[in-house]
C-alpha cells in the first residue's frame, strides 16, 4: 500500500515545496514540475472548475510523477470527503473551516475506527493501491496515511482557533484574502491584526505537533518563510509560474522590439 510522504515529511519536521493547480491537467506538467523538485501540487476543487473525474485523474498523474496530491476540497461533505480517499487521495484541506466540532465531522468522515467513522470500501481498488489486501491492515493503513489539513480564513475560526486546532489535524493554512475580507479590511495584508494572528497560529500549531504553511511569492523569500516555522511551502499557482516565466522572457525581449 502507498505511503503518504508528504504526511511522513512534515511529521519528520521537515520542509515540502508544492504549487497550486487549477487550471492545467495535463499529466505532463505533473511530471515536469516533479522533476524540477517539487515535492507536491495541491489541488483546488473549491475555486476552479475541476470536476470529480477531473481532480481524480490529476492524483493518479502525480502519483505516478512521484508528487503527493492534496485536494483543497469545496466543502465537508460527505462525498467530497470520502469518494477522493476511496479514489486513491490520501491528503486532504478544507476551507472556512469555523468551529472545532467541524474539525471533529472532518476526523470522523476520514478516518477509520477508532478514530472516526469512514465509510468502508476495502476492495482492490485505489485506495488500496490495487493491492490484494486484509481490510484490518488496510483501514490501519489509511489511518496512518491519511493527512487533514484545515484553512482559517475567518472571523469566528480565529475566536475558536484554540478548539479548531485539535489532535487529528496534521496540516494548518491560514488563507490571508478571505481572512482580511472576512475581518472587514479586504486587501490590506500588512495589517498587525493579520500578522498577530499568523503569529497565533504558528505558536498553536507548534505546540500540538500541527504543520503549518506558508506561501512563497518569489524564490528569494524561502528563508523568511522557512524561519517563520513554516514546513508546507507553497509557491504560486500553475498560472502564476507559466506567467513569470513568460514575462522574463518578454522583458527581455523588450528592447529589441521594433514597435
Amino acid at each position: 500500500m502507498r505511503e503518504n510522504t508528504l504526511k511522513k515529511t512534515l511529521k519528520a519536521g521537515d520542509v515540502a515545496l508544492g504549487t497550486l493547480l487549477w487550471e492545467v491537467r495535463g499529466r505532463g506538467v505533473l511530471h515536469t514540475l516533479a522533476r524540477a523538485g517539487m515535492d507536491f501540487v495541491m489541488i483546488c476543487s473549491e475555486h476552479s472548475a475541476y470536476n470529480l473525474e477531473t481532480v481524480v485523474e490529476l492524483v493518479h498523474h502525480a502519483h505516478a510523477a512521484g508528487l503527493s496530491p492534496v485536494v483543497r476540497i469545496p466543502d465537508l461533505e460527505y462525498e467530497h470527503v470520502t469518494r477522493l480517499l476511496d479514489s486513491g487521495c490520501q491528503s486532504l484541506i478544507v476551507p472556512h473551516v469555523k468551529t472545532g466540532d467541524e474539525v471533529r465531522r472532518f476526523i470522523e468522515l476520514a478516518k477509520y475506527h477508532p478514530q472516526g467513522k469512514r465509510g468502508v470500501a476495502i476492495y482492490l481498488g485505489a485506495n488500496t493501491d490495487y493491492e490484494d489486501v486484509d481490510a484490518v491492515q488496510a483501514m490501519a493503513h489509511a489511518n496512518a496515511n491519511t493527512l487533514l489539513g484545515v484553512i482559517i480564513e475567518t472571523a469566528q475560526a480565529v475566536e475558536n482557533l484554540d478548539d479548531i486546532l485539535q489532535p487529528g489535524l496534521d496540516l494548518a493554512l491560514v488563507g490571508t484574502q478571505d481572512l482580511a475580507h472576512s475581518l472587514g479590511f479586504p486587501g490590506e495584508f500588512d495589517r498587525p491584526e493579520l500578522r498577530d494572528i499568523l503569529g497565533r497560529v504558528r505558536a498553536l500549531c507548534k505546540e500540538r505537533g500541527i504543520a503549518t504553511a506558508g506561501a512563497l511569492t518569489r524564490p528569494d523569500s524561502v528563508q523568511a518563510v522557512v524561519n517563520s516555522g513554516a514546513q508546507y511551502l507553497l509557491y504560486g499557482t500553475d498560472l502564476v509560474l507559466l506567467r513569470q516565466a513568460t514575462l522574463q522572457a518578454a522583458e527581455a525581449l523588450a528592447p529589441f522590439r521594433k514597435s
